[in-house]
């Protein structure tokens, strides 16, 4: 039996190591990338060439991702937020409507994760199957990491699988983009838990080697480095307080356990330990999502190549439609008939039954239209579930003026503690001088309004900061 850990134990494990439990979140699913425009019509270039003398290298590169903007996505991925239903709605939104059955991170008991998905994935699939006779054609929405896992295992239970993709490409929130010549993920990037993983099995197989990633983080400033660990301790000691199963517990929001005076420590610990983790603010989120979960021990790793060669075996057999945006899904007695825009324009498609594996994002925001409607029950559940913001930023520099021995280092910014708060370093991964940065819940809301060259030149300020005082 592998090791298993909620989210509250893992965050404490990373915290031993003087760790960074925010991009412990950004190994689940983050989002999709500014490609080759700065936004407004400048090329990345453009605004790397208006950004201020800082004292510091500039950039050569960047990419961001604003999974907020992008359409197939509306979210990095869901969190659970006090209500008097708890992590119950996770299997609300999983219990099969008929022949139509809900799968994907959101109906996971290990949310927010890319194992988590995968094994939503084939749980839908096994129920299905079981209520479906041999041959049956099966229709899945979307070609993420569920999608994939849903297929593959409906083909192993001797059914059709169709894969039905609005994008042109497979993986949903598993996505990479170029940097300097080199490709970095936009999305996952991290197996959380390589014991017992059946992502690690995956990777091996597909030929990807693995990093193991301590989270052991550095504070360059003088005295920032206790001033944080204060504030994480307060954090996790507010947290260990609680009792889960007491009355009400579940209406309870995680604010209201955190001390009220919050210093620069604390509210730094808050935005890496909470928003960057679950991608909602303390008052958003409910006490016992730190409950959630089922983490695989062994600690965590980052891969040398490709997330979605990772993940895109999971049904190479299956047939998928690309460019298959569905909008609407009619359900009878005897099928369910899907139509939309692509492949689907016209009479649409019909199937025995569908497992629909969008995100919570598109579901919340009601981009496919049910009829009959969902059920009460099933309606509650996606309005319930938060729909998380979790971003990144890249940057890539010549040559690393920061120690490139370093896993990372963390920033307390006294003006806005936590923003830009904790560096990725990459240099011992993959050699190129590159940093990933993070940005969760609301304040990751507010940056995705901003263009490329206020993300920019306000990461780099922050990193001019921390070096010129180190």
């Amino acid at each position: 039996m592998a090791e298993r850990m909620t989210r509250r134990e893992l965050g404490k494990v990373a915290l031993a190591g003087a760790a960074l439990a925010g991009f412990a979140g950004a190994a689940g699913l983050v989002g999709r990338g500014s490609g080759g425009s700065g936004g407004k019509g400048e090329t990345r270039q453009e605004v790397i060439d208006r950004l201020p003398d800082l004292g510091i290298p500039r950039p050569v590169d960047y990419l961001r991702t604003s999974w907020s903007r992008d359409p197939l996505a509306l979210c990095s991925y869901s969190y659970l937020a006090p209500t008097r239903y708890g992590s119950e709605v996770r299997r609300m939104l999983a219990e099969p409507v008929g022949r139509i059955v809900f799968a994907g991170e959101a109906t996971a008991n290990i949310p927010a994760t890319v194992h988590g998905a995968l094994q939503a994935g084939r749980d839908a699939a096994k129920a299905l199957a079981r209520r479906l006779d041999a041959g049956a054609r099966v229709a899945v929405v979307g070609a993420g990491v569920a999608g994939l896992a849903c297929a593959g295992e409906l083909l192993d239970q001797g059914l059709q699988p169709v894969l039905l993709e609005a994008s042109d490409r497979v993986g949903g929130r598993v996505r990479s983009g170029e940097l300097d010549g080199s490709r970095v993920e936009l999305g996952a990037s991290w197996i959380h838990g390589i014991k017992g993983n059946p992502l690690t099995t995956l990777a091996r197989q597909a030929g990807i080697g693995l990093h193991h990633f301590e989270y052991a983080l550095d504070f360059p400033v003088p005295g920032q480095q206790a001033m944080g660990e204060r504030g994480e301790d307060r954090i996790w000691r507010s947290i260990d307080s609680f009792d889960p199963h007491a009355p009400g517990m579940r209406e309870q929001t995680l604010e209201s356990l955190l001390p009220r005076r919050q210093g620069p420590g604390l509210a730094w610990a808050s935005q890496t330990e909470v928003q960057q983790e679950y991608g909602a603010d303390p008052d958003q989120l409910a006490a016992l999502a730190t409950w959630e979960g089922g983490w695989f021990g062994g600690g965590d790793a980052l891969l040398d190549g490709p997330y979605v060669d990772v993940v895109k075996g999971l049904s190479d057999q299956a047939p998928v439609h690309f460019g298959a945006q569905v909008r609407r899904i009619i359900q009878t007695s005897s099928e369910v008939v899907l139509s939309g825009s692509g492949v689907l324009d016209g009479e649409g498609m019909a199937a025995d039954a569908a497992i629909v594996t969008v995100p919570i994002g598109v579901l919340k925001a009601g981009r496919i239209e049910f009829e009959p409607d969902l059920p009460p029950r099933t309606r509650t559940a996606i309005r319930l579930l938060g729909a998380g913001l979790l971003d990144k930023v890249w940057l890539a520099f010549e040559k690393p003026f920061w120690d490139p021995k370093w896993e990372g280092f963390n920033w307390i910014d006294p003006r806005m503690p936590g923003r830009w708060g904790s560096w990725a370093n990459f240099v011992p991964i993959n050699g190129r001088p590159f940093l990933m940065t993070l940005s969760g819940g609301s304040d990751a809301h507010r940056l995705a309004g901003w263009s490329d060259l206020e993300v920019v030149g306000s990461a780099m300020s922050s990193l001019e900061a921390m070096f010129a005082q180190s």
